[in-house]
């Protein structure tokens, strides 16, 4: 789709590898050659990718959002493979507000789309790190609308660099750079004792921390965890009120706020009595004065003086990454999410990439901020109130609760139509197949088929304009040639070539540029085949088509015949454009048959699976011991859940870094026949609330990593790991392993594996 002010474009097929066969194969038709393009101000050239599609949008006036689809080799493990990011360019000067933007209490957590939506932000991204197995409190600074609602780092947290805030001032400029905390306590007598924190989930040894209504209700005891000499103090209305020697939970009044000291801290508070008049002053310092409106936390600096700087190789591995940057002056920003752990979509990057990457958008300095499974994306469509998720979140639930987000602003507009958005009705960002592939975009079609095309309305500032009553846009078609739109906005594909198809409604006008390829040849489903686990499971498939050059598109549902047993299944269109089939018969092997523009294509749905044991670890010698920052054995036990069973002996004593403790198989890689749509664990656990992880490498060697949970509970517990959806069989399992990511958290432990079992379709 083209919007109002953007740019796309596919590279020609030349440049691309063989794995882009998915998206461009065979001769290039002359209208199919994509115009000679010189590279956006803002575009990010990573050295060795190649950039197979570019989709830049106004979100706001000086705000513009580009979807940047790169394929190549990653920089620090040369293993070539897709990169989905998303690049948010602000220009600070046009009228945008930037604020923090949290669930209303420090110690809680909500996901980013409820945050944005209900703040009003027209885009948001994920920001500080944060206390994820405990109270869920950002590690960082937090400054919000001017008022500190977090004492900032330093603190076992802040690693590398103190310049780990990012920060706006009361004129909306932007800067990165270290925010220092500086508090007392004024204690009866003159006396004082200096206040290191606020709102923490964390206290060094020997401080004072203090907590406000705002923290929440969480246990103020989660800064003193494993400390002997603690104590509490309870102020209101400036007068002590309680006193005791264990920090406790509970929401604070307002008008109260509550000292928390160790060793020689709560020492310091130990001689208050109930009566006592007690004060506090507290305030933060920002580089050069500046008047802090708004302020939070990343780890990493990326990017200073314009030079990406060069980070550990613990750094450089491919993940999610949320990063953010301003140019020299601080007038301008650029917010980037860059989707992970997903090889079939996008692996992600390192942080020397990511640095790489802010560079040549412009930054003069940039900041890592919370990534992996908390990288989220939000912004709004043209013509729309709200913002909505843009980015694909790598954790497993989804979109993953986190404290806080950048926010952006911007205020409303007249609502009077200025423009439209155009686009598809449907608009399928990924072929969900078996192998690695590029985008499938919806505003190519098949002479003889169909896109249903819808028109979003929009006033000055983008967001959502009124249409006057009973009226809606007129549509045009550029060349009848090549395919006709009825009043509807349904387009129908006539001839190969290309056409741009308009919306108007007296001087507002939006139009999208639609391809129609060649004569359709074949149809795919995506998947190929699939597996329903019992009656009244239900799962989603694909239908595309491909043309005699290789070109492919989707098909729209309307355009499909669908034959079926519809004793055994139910197969409707969704609102994705996809189908969903549900299961109505308990068992059995079901064929769906499907015709578009006289072609013909079949998916086999399977009902029902068996569990066929990979291993029941009676003899361990199929296993050699993995670790990392760590120390650990494995060895075979009798106190297994049925029998024998695989016992990992582990020492997380000798870092503060995350440590892992797990099992590789002898042969490397651990052959699993069939297609197992998940793998299942009993784990012996005691407790300790460790991340567990499996690693599988499909038919094409790419490596998936699995994360349903966190082992919270002691005792024997039944662990599931789902394959992702569309993976290329055959797999073979690289290993199973378990991680503390907690700093503070130093033990030794035992952790027993029993009976890894396959979850396969009958």
């Amino acid at each position: 789709m083209s919007r109002p002010g953007s740019m796309r474009w596919k590279v020609p097929s030349a440049l691309l590898s063989a794995a882009l066969a998915l998206t461009l194969t065979g001769p290039v038709p002359a209208w199919a050659e994509p115009p000679a393009v010189t590279a956006a101000a803002d575009a990010a050239q990573l050295a060795g990718r190649t950039e197979t599609y570019r989709e830049t949008r106004p979100v706001a006036p000086g705000v513009e959002l580009s979807t940047v689809e790169l394929y190549g080799p990653d920089a620090a493990d040369g293993q070539e493979g897709w990169l989905q990011t998303y690049q948010l360019s602000v220009d600070l000067t046009s009228g945008v507000r930037i604020d923090r933007i949290f669930p209303g209490k420090v110690a809680q957590r909500r996901p980013l789309t409820e945050m944005a939506k209900e703040a009003g932000a027209v885009a948001a991204v994920n920001a500080d790190y944060f206390d994820i197995n405990g109270s869920g409190a950002p590690w960082g600074v937090a400054v919000q609308d001017g008022e500190v609602l977090q004492s900032p780092l330093p603190n076992s947290k802040a690693t590398q660099t103190k310049k780990t805030a990012v920060m706006f001032s009361e004129d909306q400029l932007g800067a990165i750079g270290e925010i220092v905390f500086e508090g007392t306590v004024n204690l009866p007598g003159g006396k004082t004792v200096p206040l290191n924190a606020l709102n923490k989930a964390e206290l060094l040894k020997d401080q004072v921390g203090m907590f406000t209504p705002v923290w929440g209700t969480y246990c103020r005891c989660r800064p003193v965890s494993n400390v002997s000499q603690t104590i509490e103090v309870v102020v209101r209305d400036g007068v002590v009120t309680e006193k005791v020697t264990v920090p406790r939970e509970g929401a604070i009044p307002e008008g109260t706020f509550v000292l928390v000291g160790r060793e020689a801290g709560a020492t310091a508070l130990s001689s208050l009595r109930v009566g006592d008049p007690v004060s506090v002053d507290y305030r933060v310092r920002a580089p050069g004065d500046m008047k802090v409106r708004a302020a939070m936390s990343g780890r990493q600096l990326l990017v200073e003086n314009g030079q990406p700087l060069q980070l550990s190789a613990e750094n450089n591995t491919p993940e999610p990454r949320t990063a953010v940057g301003f140019n020299a002056d601080g007038t301008k920003m650029w917010v980037v999410a860059v989707d992970g752990r997903q090889p079939e979509y996008s692996r992600g990057i390192g942080l020397n990439e990511l640095a790489q990457m802010m560079v040549d958008l412009g930054a003069h300095t940039a900041l890592n901020l919370d990534g992996g499974g908390s990288t989220t994306f939000v912004a709004r469509e043209p013509g729309e109130q709200d913002a909505e998720l843009v980015n694909r979140p790598s954790d497993a639930a989804g979109v993953r609760p986190v404290p806080t987000g950048l926010g952006i602003f911007y205020p409303g507009g007249s609502g009077r139509v200025t423009g439209f958005r155009v686009s598809t009705e449907t608009e399928r960002k990924r072929f969900p197949g078996p192998d690695a592939g590029a985008s499938w975009r919806t505003e190519r079609v098949f002479p003889g088929l169909t896109r249903r095309l819808k028109a979003d309305a929009y006033d000055e500032t983008y967001g959502p304009a009124v249409m006057p009553r009973k009226a809606g846009p007129l549509w045009e078609v550029a060349d009848g040639q090549i395919g006709r739109v009825d009043d509807e906005g349904v387009f129908r594909a006539v001839a190969p070539g290309r056409t741009t198809v308009t919306a108007r409604l007296g001087d507002a006008t939006g139009n999208i540029e639609m391809t129609v390829l060649g004569e359709l040849a074949r149809l795919e489903t995506g998947p190929r085949r699939l597996n329903l686990p019992q009656k009244g499971a239900k799962g989603t498939f694909d239908v595309n088509g491909v043309d005699a050059a290789g070109y492919a598109a989707p098909i729209d549902p309307a355009d499909v015949t669908l034959s079926y047993d519809t004793s055994a299944l139910t197969v409707t269109p969704d609102a994705t454009g996809s189908f969903t089939v549900t299961a109505r018969a308990s068992s059995g092997e079901h064929v769906v048959t499907m015709t578009a523009g006289g072609v013909r294509t079949a998916l086999v749905v399977g009902i029902g699976t068996a569990q066929e044991v990979v291993d029941s670890f009676d003899d361990t010698s199929n296993w050699r011991v993995w670790t990392m920052r760590a120390s650990g054995t494995v060895s075979s036990t009798p106190s297994g859940r049925a029998a024998n069973g695989l016992r990992l002996d582990y020492d997380f004593t000798q870092s503060t870094e995350t440590r892992g403790i797990g099992i590789w198989p002898i042969v490397n890689r651990f052959p699993v026949a069939g297609k197992p749509t998940a793998f299942k664990l009993w784990v012996k656990s005691e407790g300790y609330n460790q991340r567990t992880r499996l690693e599988v490498f499909d038919k094409n060697g790419i490596l998936h990593t699995i994360e349903p949970a966190f082992i919270t509970e002691p005792g024997w517990q039944q662990i599931t790991y789902k394959v992702p959806s569309g993976i290329a069989y055959p797999i073979t399992l690289r290993r199973v392993y378990f991680n503390e990511i907690r700093p503070h958290m130093r033990y030794t432990g035992t952790l027993i594996l029993d009976e890894l079992t396959a979850v396969v379709a009958n």
